[in-house]
């Protein structure tokens, strides 16, 4: 593997491409990946690679019938050459970084989790304690975000739809929110009573409610969230429904001490795992023994297939797969941080 740096003639950023030595072309075979094609086409092949086409445009001389790819550069219009890099190393073997398609940041937080350490101490405390220390409200952060997203992704990237519905779906949400039900009651059931001119009630954050009307204030709200979360039949259903469910806790009684849903950690896991490998195949040089970066993708794709393969299982797959590459995540840290 090999990797390659250069100024994108979209926007003049500089990127890096990663590409196997052995599909790397001469000039006469990048002149040739995009012969025949019109530049309506050639923009449209970059347009699904996850190039940013915004600023690129369709070259037509009416008398030469010249057909060529421009770009704005300081107000000025320049034509794009069929050999230029950033057009041909996507289909030689090359990866375009990409933050919406490949999630980049992802990796950074997973990393920095498996090396949390207790203060003053060295040693890291483990992943699943370092999601336990973000506390509840961060898991719902996490997924109505999460939901807020997908609903997006649905009606323009199917494919990074897919990717993270595997993960965060509408079992997961459904779990979640009963969970923080069943929590609830238990929080009630060891409330102390108190009595307002012989009448029972419990006091919730900071209201009361009479132990009588537990059931209509506090718990049918919920139930009919909850059951809105199951009817839910597209993801903007969904986000809407777990949103307005996490709008009732906030009303109803939320608290740090409350132990995250079992379910969330696992998507949270996998979710993380996932895109951690995808990332280190795609951007670092990585593969699973005995294969090719194509070869691990499809790997990792069939590793996840199964519905009921859990995140903590692909978890164990991500520590494996960063000692057989022997990956040391502290130095990985350091270049980020140079």
């Amino acid at each position: 593997m090999s990797e390659m740096k250069f100024n994108c003639p979209v926007c003049g950023t500089e990127l890096s491409v990663v590409a196997n030595k052995d599909n790397q072309s001469n000039d006469i075979d990048r002149q040739a990946v995009f012969k025949g094609k019109t530049s309506e086409e050639k923009i449209e092949i970059l347009r699904k690679a996850g190039i940013d086409v915004s600023n690129l445009f369709s070259i037509k001389n009416v008398t030469t019938e010249e057909d060529a790819v421009g770009r704005m550069v300081d107000g000025k219009l320049l034509v794009m050459s069929d050999n230029d890099l950033v057009l041909t190393t996507i289909l030689h073997g090359g990866t375009i970084p990409n933050r919406r398609l490949f999630r980049r940041w992802v990796m950074a937080q997973v990393f920095h989790m498996m090396t949390e350490t207790d203060y003053g101490k060295k040693k890291p405390v483990g992943f699943t304690e370092a999601l336990k220390r973000k506390g509840y409200k961060y898991q719902w952060n996490v997924v109505v975000e999460e939901y807020r997203v997908q609903a997006k992704l649905f009606a323009s990237d199917l494919e990074n739809f897919a990717e993270r519905n595997r993960w965060f779906n509408k079992e997961v949400a459904v779990a979640i929110a009963g969970h923080y039900i069943q929590e609830l009651k238990k929080v009630i059931d060891k409330t102390p009573v108190k009595k307002c001119n012989g009448v029972p009630y419990v006091r919730l954050q900071k209201h009361d409610v009479f132990i009588d009307d537990l059931q209509t204030e506090v718990y049918k709200p919920l139930e009919k969230a909850l059951i809105n979360i199951k009817k839910a039949r597209s993801a903007n259903a969904l986000y809407n429904a777990v949103s307005k469910f996490y709008n009732e806790v906030k009303k109803t009684y939320i608290t740090h001490h409350f132990s995250q849903s079992k379910d969330f950690k696992d998507a949270y896991k996998g979710a993380g795992a996932f895109f951690t490998l995808k990332n280190l195949i795609l951007f670092h040089g990585c593969i699973f023994p005995e294969m090719n970066q194509e070869a691990s993708l499809e790997h990792l794709k069939h590793i996840v297939k199964s519905d009921d393969f859990e995140g903590y299982k692909l978890f164990g797959v991500l520590k494996e797969f960063l000692v057989t590459n022997k990956i040391d995540i502290a130095k990985k840290q350091a270049e980020w941080r140079k």
